[in-house]
């Protein structure tokens, strides 16, 4: 199902860039018939046309992924602000155009069957029980041409009537309801004969289906010779959505969301790195205090801007002098770094590395903890 109808390689080229070639280039026919013909006005204006198309909607698609990267507000500005203030960015954008191009227009469903890695995975999960778009062979074959207004002849061996009708009886019978049409094929996107069974390159959008169901209303034999179906659904009529393959892989799903949940929900809001400057020793103070200086990083995953402040919780003694600005925040859903002096009695520390942690508050609500190495003097 999620080739077929989630996947957005899917989603975008039948629901945009097939829709739009059909539209300026004709069907299947008309678009053959367009790629042998020669080089005259009208092809050219199709083509270029299309392809001015093609190369507009996978700039908007170019935006619109880069928006989850780098936010909405810094697409914009790329967009609107001088070019020269944004020239990484547009950079990215034209190779993120040209890529979307060359995929959608040109390369198609090769990634389906070459780059994309889910092909092989689903591969892997599939059996007999599965349910796939299968070619009902039971029924199907073997395959034949219906020719219209073709007598049978009685065969000199038979002598009776009853003898006759048994013999044009078995004839009739001979062929299965597939007529060989190949519309199945012609339909498919990845150019693959459905009737040879299930296939790597197939991604279940069930065209074969609609154009095979199309032929056999036409013919008077049932519709659903090509379905969503089973291996042992077709050979044996069984049909078991549930079996211990599929159990097994739902209750996998089911702890892999849960782990996820996990993770989500005991997340810190706010990442703090707080790491000691290299190359400087520790300083003793006229106070009596033992002081180190730190570089912190703190990076904020919420929608809001938050102040903190630091607080020693292990040992409890201890002050932090904040160097420039003396209030740090950070901004939604960025970072913000800068430097600290961590100050402790001297008395408080056990030797030259002291494990201490750090509590980091916003509006007096403790947000995260960090733990960190602290050097004083060698007892």
């Amino acid at each position: 199902m999620f080739c077929g109808w989630i996947c957005p390689q899917t989603v975008f080229m039948e629901l945009v860039y097939r829709k739009v070639e059909y539209w300026i280039d004709g069907d299947y026919n008309a678009q053959k018939k367009l790629d042998n013909a020669p080089w005259t006005s009208d092809k050219i204006i199709k083509r270029v046309s299309k392809h001015i198309i093609f190369f507009a909607i996978a700039v908007l698609i170019a935006n619109t992924f880069l928006s989850y990267i780098i936010g909405f507000d810094q697409v914009k500005k790329i967009v609107t602000e001088p070019l020269s203030l944004h020239m990484s960015g547009f950079i990215a954008m034209i190779i993120f155009s040209f890529v979307f191009y060359i995929v959608f227009a040109r390369l198609r469903e090769q990634v389906c069957t070459t780059i994309c890695p889910y092909g092989r995975l689903q591969g892997v999960m599939l059996d007999n029980k599965s349910l796939v778009v299968a070619y009902d062979f039971v029924r199907g074959e073997p395959r034949g041409k219906i020719q219209k207004n073709k007598t049978i002849s009685e065969p000199a061996a038979v002598a009776t009537v009853d003898a006759t009708e048994d013999y044009i009886s078995s004839v009739q019978n001979k062929l299965g309801d597939c007529i060989d049409c190949k519309l199945c094929i012609h339909v498919c996107p990845t150019g693959i004969d459905i009737r040879n069974g299930t296939q790597l390159e197939c991604v279940n959008c069930t065209a074969c289906m609609d154009a095979c169901d199309d032929v056999m209303v036409k013919v008077q034999r049932p519709r659903g010779l090509i379905r969503i179906d089973s291996i042992e659904g077709i050979e044996k009529g069984e049909h078991k959505i549930f079996n211990a393959r599929t159990i097994a892989y739902s209750a996998v799903l089911l702890i892999l969301i849960g782990v996820e949940i996990a993770l989500f929900s005991l997340r810190s809001d706010v990442e703090v790195l707080l790491l000691r400057t290299g190359g400087l020793l520790s300083q003793e103070q006229s106070d009596g205090t033992i002081s180190n200086l730190y570089n912190y990083q703190m990076i904020n995953k919420t929608a809001d801007s938050l102040a903190v402040e630091f607080k020693m919780l292990e040992p409890e003694t201890g002050t932090f002098e904040i160097i420039g600005d003396k209030n740090p925040s950070v901004g939604k859903n960025s970072k913000s770094e800068g430097a600290v002096f961590i100050k402790i009695p001297k008395d408080k520390l056990e030797g030259g590395k002291n494990k201490i942690l750090v509590g980091v508050y916003s509006k007096g609500k403790l947000i995260t903890k960090v733990k960190t190495t602290f050097f004083g003097p060698i007892k």
